[in-house]
């Protein structure tokens, strides 16, 4: 009978490991047709895929912004879950960015951290990704505030003053409906105005 002898040092040493994705490479894989009819982002190197907007998904983030842009949209840019760049490994689309204005509309690049002045997430079965993933890679990059729209809850999670270095926000808090949150350059705006109607 033959005999087989494994040697130990011809075994790798090395743990298995997740390999993460570029921006470049998930680029690659977007004009190869991998994500056709697919709905994802790019998050610390992960690809995410997203759910179905829903009915009251969808109102609320078309209310929100509408309403955003009837207050600051002449001194802001309002966008709707399109890309934004916050490292190499991460191109998320938030529900809305409100931004400082481009000369080109930021048809040369994504908005990047220092450009971006509010997040709104608009959550129902992706509140754990939102409030977990996704606000400590928005903190990690410095994003000063942060929105999410608790749509079973009726309520707003506001996110602010953000710790790079722990990932996180330090001032947190809940709002109801009864109150009124301030906005960039000074104006405000209800929380009954982004929530949807009962």
């Amino acid at each position: 009978m033959k005999e087989y002898h494994f040697s130990m040092a011809s075994r790798s040493s090395a743990a298995p490991t997740v390999h993460r994705f570029t921006r470049d490479e998930y680029y690659r894989m977007a004009e190869a047709g991998l994500f056709r009819d697919e709905r994802v982002e790019l998050l610390d190197g992960e690809i995410i895929t997203m759910s179905p907007q829903n009915t009251p998904h969808a109102s609320t983030v078309y209310r929100s912004a509408h309403r955003l842009e009837q207050l600051i949209g002449n001194r802001t840019c309002i966008r709707c879950q399109l890309p934004i760049v916050l490292n190499d490994w991460s191109e998320p689309e938030p529900d809305i960015t409100v931004c400082v204005p481009d000369p080109d509309d930021y048809s040369q690049a994504h908005p990047q951290p220092e450009q971006i002045l509010l997040l709104v997430e608009v959550a129902d079965a992706s509140f754990p990704y939102d409030r977990g993933q996704k606000a400590a890679a928005y903190a990690a990059s410095g994003i000063p505030e942060l929105w999410i729209v608790n749509l079973p809850d009726r309520r707003i999670e506001v996110l602010a003053d953000p710790d790079p270095t722990t990932q996180s926000y330090k001032k947190q808090r809940s709002t109801l409906e009864g109150d009124v949150l301030p906005l960039p350059g000074g104006s405000s705006i209800a929380v009954a105005d982004i929530l949807p109607r009962p």
